[in-house]
């Protein structure tokens, strides 16, 4: 590919990278699912120590397979990377995300985001529509849940991301 056709795609592509849609920090989560994994990573808190990936069964992720996501962080570039994105996910968003770093799907904005969750060691629901993709009558509920192998540090995320089609 010629040096200037290169530019222009990758140009065209950071028009239409995803953004982070609205975040909210107080989790007024709509979806159920997304509910009840909240409730399992509260359960799995121990006093004032936030849950390890290890803490949680995958047996008992069944319910969430396919619309889970686990992130991890890389302290070196203060950036993270998806180790794992449910086909749910990939499926609805056309493209398997499964390695990139945040910083390369979302840029500045999803750094913030991931970075808001690990410094303040608390959930965040983002929602908003597909937009990036032309698929605005595509609603999303995302909760980002932090874990800590230690404890307090965060070095991992586990989180979900569910899809609303418009009603016929």
């Amino acid at each position: 590919m010629r040096r200037r056709d290169r530019a222009t795609a990758d140009w065209a592509e950071a028009m239409t990278s995803p953004k982070p849609g609205a975040w909210d920090s107080a989790l007024t989560l709509k979806d159920p699912a997304l509910q009840r994994l909240h409730q399992l990573w509260q359960a799995k808190c121990r006093s004032d120590a936030l849950p390890a990936r290890g803490d949680f069964d995958p047996l008992e992720m069944k319910d969430w397979l396919g619309s889970m996501f686990l992130v991890e962080a890389i302290p070196e570039d203060n950036d993270f990377r998806y180790t794992l994105i449910g086909t749910k996910i990939t499926q609805h968003v056309g493209v398997d995300n499964t390695g990139k770093r945040i910083s390369e799907v979302f840029g500045p904005a999803g750094l913030d985001l991931y970075r808001t969750v690990r410094d303040e060691c608390r959930p965040i629901r983002v929602h908003g529509t597909v937009d990036w993709r032309r698929q605005e009558y595509k609603a999303y509920e995302t909760l980002i849940l932090p874990l800590a192998d230690d404890g307090q540090r965060v070095n991992r995320f586990i989180g979900a991301m569910v899809f609303q089609l418009p009603r016929a």
